[in-house]
């Protein structure tokens, strides 16, 4: 009988992986899972830090934004969030170091040399003789915001202008809508949006001689601050809009009075905390109401009255009561 080595063979089979039965969609599952948690815990830490007024802007925003705007981009944030009174890196990136500031952010108001009497030639629509150069009448001031109409529609400002005939004046409403603020929530600084407005405004009202009023408002809402109120706030706007009007080449002796109103005059008087309310106004004058607003402040405009004035300050003077001491002396 023949030792032949026996042999051993060895049959392994595979053992069938957790993985194939259904591949790797657990961790696509447990990713999609992370990233609502994640969003979960975000929206609690808004709501915690935020008030109720700034939750409606947060809303009104997400709802208003399409799919081809970022609306995370801190460009074109209205700053909803309010960090204890200071600004966050986000809403003032001026004094952050890593950023560098791009020319598309700008407006062209700020990309236009300032204080060059140069840089308001050619720009505007010249207005016909009728009205360059001239104390506008009422219904020639109806013409003027005809063409102002025109301006805002070619600038796609139709929401944020609204012109309005009284008899004072031409009223020029610049305000908020869901799409641009004019200003970062709190602040002074205009966004680029309005600034080319009113970079585009300026050289046609320097065309004609009527003065006008600048004032600021606001909504009801109260400041954060307790040493700074919305009638500094509205002040300060107010001024700030007077700035880049005069940079846009606006003439400095257009503009009679620059007034804060605070929340005293809402356009939206159901609702004193919406967002219509936040506006900047601008009064052209008419000449009656010039005149009008240079007596009630200006004592020379009072005495230069002509006879009428005259007679009755004599007449006052004459009537008034007189002292023994008067008559003894006289």
């Amino acid at each position: 009988m023949s030792k032949e080595p026996h042999i051993i063979i060895v049959k392994k089979r595979a053992r069938g992986h957790h993985d194939e039965h259904h591949g790797g969609a657990w961790k696509v599952a447990f990713a999609d899972f992370a990233i609502a948690m994640m969003a979960f815990f975000m929206v609690l830490w808004l709501m915690g830090i935020t008030t109720q007024e700034e939750r409606i802007e947060i809303e009104q925003r997400l709802q208003t934004a399409s799919v081809f705007d970022n609306i995370f981009e801190i460009t074109n944030s209205p700053y909803p969030i309010d960090f204890d009174g200071n600004a966050s890196p986000f809403e003032n990136p001026i004094n952050s170091s890593t950023n560098s500031k791009r020319r598309s952010d700008t407006s062209v108001a700020q990309q236009t040399p300032q204080g060059d009497d140069k840089a308001s030639a050619g720009r505007g629509p010249k207005l016909n003789s009728m009205l360059a150069g001239k104390q506008l009448s009422t219904a020639q001031l109806t013409m003027l915001a005809k063409g102002l109409n025109e301006m805002a529609e070619a600038l796609s400002a139709s929401n944020n202008i609204v012109l309005e005939i009284v008899p004072q004046g031409l009223r020029i409403l610049i305000q908020d809508d869901d799409d641009h603020f004019m200003f970062q929530r709190g602040g002074i600084e205009m966004t680029p949006f309005f600034e080319d407005m009113l970079y585009n405004l300026a050289p046609v009202l320097g065309q004609i001689k009527n003065r006008m009023v600048i004032s600021g408002h606001t909504d009801s809402i109260p400041f954060h601050r307790r040493d700074y109120s919305n009638w500094d706030l509205s002040g300060s706007r107010a001024l700030k809009a007077r700035q880049v009007l005069v940079d846009s080449g606006l003439p400095v002796a257009n503009i009679l009075q620059v007034a804060a109103m605070a929340a005293r005059m809402p356009v939206n008087k159901q609702d004193p905390k919406s967002g219509k309310n936040r506006r900047i106004e601008m009064m052209v004058l008419t000449k009656d109401a010039d005149d009008q607003l240079a007596q009630l402040f200006g004592k020379d405009q009072l005495e230069a009255k002509g006879p009428a004035v005259s007679k009755a300050r004599s007449y006052a003077e004459s009537n008034r009561p007189v002292s023994r001491l008067d008559v003894m002396v006289n």
